[in-house]
């Protein structure tokens, strides 16, 4: 650990940006699990992250890239290495000619489906209410309400652990369901959206009401990490859940939620360990009534 000390201390004088030892991965997730991170950096800005990148690549220190959150399981053990969290001082969001956008990886969904709605620019309505970045839902694909990232996705520019960029066109993303951009040994910076003309009126009315239907039927109230589980072929991960009986099944303080199948709350001092045993029985038990293998959406690290 002196090691990473070391680092964290020498890597302060280069950033302006936050730079903790012994971070509770808790406070990074939105499900607030989550062991401590040897070391967590917050750049300010691309430059900062150049250094950041640089510095531990120069260090063979393990290097682990976050965005919000909003998809992770942290073990209880926590993260070896570097984390490096790209938060909202990477925000920036340039509004281009002809509907396009261009966005830092940093953006919340949610700011920025109301931002390009003021604009009267329609295409992200169904990403109000999620609450990762637009970084992340680029690596996750992410979706809701038939819509998902990639249907607006022109261009990105990535970082690379050397701390060079380039662009790279949608051509060379290989998108899937739930499957975006591999970052590998590289970080996304920059997205460009082409969205389409709207009329802010109706694209803010398409807003509120997701977010009524959100707050209906999903357990906001409590910490989660939004769908545990991707949908199977022409079906829906909760509607089997439930089908098999498994809503307010609780290990611990990890419970599947009572308003909806595929979220898993953590009811107050919830453990990864408690979240992946639930996990393992709703897989069993869906798998023993309709021979389904559920397969896990979020990301589980450390």
């Amino acid at each position: 650990m002196n090691d990473y000390l070391d680092f964290a201390q020498n890597l302060q004088t280069k950033i302006t940006g936050s730079v903790l030892t012994d971070a509770p991965m808790s406070d990074y997730t939105t499900w607030k699990i989550g062991g401590n991170a040897d070391v967590l950096a917050i750049p300010q800005n691309p430059a900062e992250l150049a250094a950041i990148l640089t510095m531990a690549t120069e260090a063979k220190i393990p290097l682990m890239i976050i965005g919000k959150g909003s998809d992770l399981l942290v073990s209880d053990s926590g993260i070896r290495g570097l984390v490096v969290q790209i938060g909202e001082k990477l925000n920036n969001i340039e509004w281009l000619a002809e509907s396009k956008v261009m966005v830092q990886a940093g953006v919340s969904m949610s700011s920025l489906a109301w931002e390009c709605a003021k604009r009267n620019l329609s295409g992200l309505e169904w990403a109000v209410g999620i609450p990762g970045n637009l970084g992340g839902a680029l690596i996750m694909n992410a979706g809701a309400y038939g819509s998902n990232i990639s249907s607006c996705v022109t261009k990105i520019e990535v970082m690379e652990y050397n701390g060079k960029r380039k662009w790279l066109n949608r051509d060379e993303l290989q998108f899937g369901y739930r499957h975006g951009f591999t970052a590998g040994t590289s970080v996304v910076i920059n997205i460009e959206l082409q969205l389409t003309e709207g009329d802010r009126t109706v694209s803010e009315l398409h807003m509120r009401q997701i977010l009524q239907t959100r707050t209906k039927n999903q357990p906001l109230e409590y910490p989660s990490a939004g769908s545990v589980f991707k949908n199977p072929e022409g079906d829906h991960a909760g509607r089997l859940i439930e089908a098999a009986g498994c809503k307010g099944m609780r290990i611990g303080d990890a419970q599947v939620s009572l308003k909806h199948g595929n979220f898993i709350v953590n009811l107050g001092n919830a453990k990864a360990s408690d979240v992946l045993a639930l996990i393992s029985d709703v897989q069993k038990k869906v798998w023993e009534k309709f021979a389904v293998q559920l397969e896990t959406e979020v990301r589980l690290i450390g």
